[in-house]
C-alpha cells in the first residue's frame, strides 16, 4: 500500500525542529553538569524529554497559527509572537517553575 501524498505539514515539521531543538539545549546545558556528576543520566534526559515535548508543542501551535494568516505577513509575525509568549507562559504556569529556585 502506497501514500500518495508523503510530505509534512509546516506545523509538523515545525514540531521536528522543535522538539531537535529544545531536546537539544537542554542536553548542551545540563551537559557540564552531568560530567560532573551533579546531575545523573535519567534526569538529563527526563528534563531534555521534557523540553524537545513543549519545544515541539509550542513550535507546532505558533507555525499553526501563523499558515492561517498566510498572505498577511505581519499579522503572521504577530501572531508567531503572541502564541509563542502565550505558549511559554501556559508552560511555565502548568510546570509550577518558580524563579526563586
Amino acid at each position: 500500500m502506497s501514500n500518495a501524498y508523503s510530505q509534512l505539514s509546516p506545523a509538523n515539521r515545525a514540531m521536528l525542529v522543535g522538539a531537535m531543538v529544545g531536546g537539544g539545549a537542554s542536553v548542551a546545558t545540563q551537559w557540564k553538569s552531568y560530567k560532573q556528576g551533579e546531575v545523573n543520566a535519567e534526569r538529563l534526559v527526563s528534563k531534555a524529554t521534557k523540553s524537545a515535548i513543549q519545544a515541539a508543542a509550542i513550535s507546532g501551535v505558533t507555525t499553526y497559527a501563523a499558515g492561517k494568516m498566510a498572505g498577511r505577513p505581519m499579522l503572521s509575525l504577530m501572531t508567531i509572537l503572541a502564541a509563542g509568549a502565550a505558549s511559554l507562559y501556559l508552560v511555565d504556569q502548568f510546570s509550577g517553575k518558580k524563579r526563586n529556585e
